[in-house]
């Protein structure tokens, strides 16, 4: 358990209190205290992650959810234009496909560098759509176009430092500085 800043907890409260009422309920005085703590269970022992790390993984537990959330505003996974089923799942399984590829992409070109942005990399890979078509049928082609891309990523896409509210990217890193 960790106490949260003041600012968060009555955050907390009022939607806690928002989401009662719209459901015609009143929260229990317990609820409301609890908005005041951030309360992680694991079966890790604390030998092997401490309550720091476990703060930290949450949040890197969050960044998987935005890769999906990318996926669908994005990638627009949940959309389609036809009304025929056979026309739906050819669209959702030609976008996931394209998702995928994405994601290989950031793999190959920004994973390696953890203050890039996946937002800034997925415009970056959209950017190079039309190149990428024009060279599907052949492996020279596209294997420029990617490195292309991977040279991109390199360069931009990053994510700007925080240091009131550090990025999950910087409180990995200070994990990790942290243990050395």
């Amino acid at each position: 358990m960790q106490p949260v800043p003041q600012e968060v907890a009555d955050q907390r409260r009022r939607r806690i209190r928002t989401e009662a009422r719209d459901h015609g309920r009143t929260p229990s005085a317990v609820v409301v205290a609890l908005a005041a703590w951030t309360i992680l269970i694991t079966n890790a022992p604390p030998e092997l992650l401490s309550l720091a790390e476990a703060l930290v993984v949450a949040k890197v537990r969050w960044q998987i959810e935005l890769i999906f959330k990318l996926w669908k505003s994005h990638g627009q996974v949940d959309q389609w234009r036809s009304e025929k089923p056979a026309r739906i799942m050819g669209e959702v399984y030609g976008k996931l496909l394209a998702m995928l590829i994405q994601q290989w992409v950031f793999i190959v070109g920004c994973w390696a560098y953890p203050d890039r942005s996946l937002v800034k990399a997925a415009q970056v890979v959209r950017d190079h759509v039309p190149d990428r078509a024009s060279a599907r049928a052949c492996v020279t082609q596209l294997t420029e176009v990617l490195q292309a891309v991977q040279r991109v990523l390199k360069r931009t896409a990053r994510i700007n430092p925080r240091n009131k509210r550090p990025n999950t990217y910087q409180l990995l890193l200070a994990l990790t500085t942290e243990a050395e």
